[in-house]
């Protein structure tokens, strides 16, 4: 019986042991694989397209009509040729902004800042899309310049610091950044589904951390994960 039960251990073990290995795997491969000079520019691509996406929302806001679904299809029927206009005239308008975003992003040189998702209640896999890294421009004391976020594969909104819902996050996010780059982290990674901007991950001699930023604490990941629930609430 003894024997069964050790076995049981170890397997357990092994299991926990994998599945961080092929974590690090994951994320040596997406580093591996990532060109930074073409993942810039693919960033200021995303950009633009988003600026495109606001004004054609803003468009249909604005000008489309909110009654039956006949006038709706007229509508569109009649309106290609408006929009088209209307879109060029706003690309000229939106051009100084994307330069500015383009010079901004190419004048320093970032932190890529893998992104992570839930596989399950206990596993975390990388971001495989298309822009699965955020780019932190940070100064001698960690504290950004510029923050640079995407999610599901594109740019994600007119961001430009870090994203904070409280005072304490603000005042904490640069400690526990000069914290984590003293120890010289191989790799810095976010996973927004577990708290949100509360917590940032690295991986420091093949092991993946979490800091917890409000409550400065940090835990080895598969602990975390473990107690998920009890560390959250405590």
């Amino acid at each position: 019986m003894k024997r069964i039960y050790l076995i049981f251990i170890m397997s357990c073990l092994f299991l926990s042991i994998s599945k961080a290995q092929t974590l690090i795997e994951q994320i040596e491969r997406a580093y591996s694989a990532l060109d930074s000079a073409s993942y810039i520019n693919k960033i200021v691509l995303s950009y633009a397209k988003s600026l495109e996406k606001n004004e054609e929302e803003t468009y249909k806001l604005l000008y489309s009509p909110d009654s039956d679904s006949m006038k709706v299809a007229q509508w569109f029927n009649r309106a290609d040729s408006m929009y088209l206009k209307y879109l060029q005239k706003h690309k000229i308008l939106n051009e100084p902004a994307i330069r500015r975003f383009e010079n901004e992003v190419k004048s320093g040189i970032p932190l890529y800042v893998l992104n992570l998702k839930l596989k399950d209640k206990q596993t975390l896999q990388v971001d495989t899309g298309r822009l699965a890294f955020n780019l932190f421009y940070f100064d001698k004391r960690c504290k950004g310049r510029l923050y640079v976020y995407c999610d599901d594969g594109e740019y994600s909104g007119l961001d430009s610091r870090y994203r904070t819902f409280s005072r304490r996050l603000g005042r904490n996010a640069p400690k526990v950044f000069r914290r984590i780059m003293r120890k010289q982290p191989k790799y810095l990674l976010f996973c927004p589904e577990l708290e949100g901007m509360n917590t940032i991950l690295y991986v420091i001699n093949n092991e993946v951390f979490i800091y917890r930023i409000v409550e400065m604490e940090k835990y080895k990941l598969d602990d975390y994960m473990k107690n998920r629930t009890a560390i959250r609430n405590s």
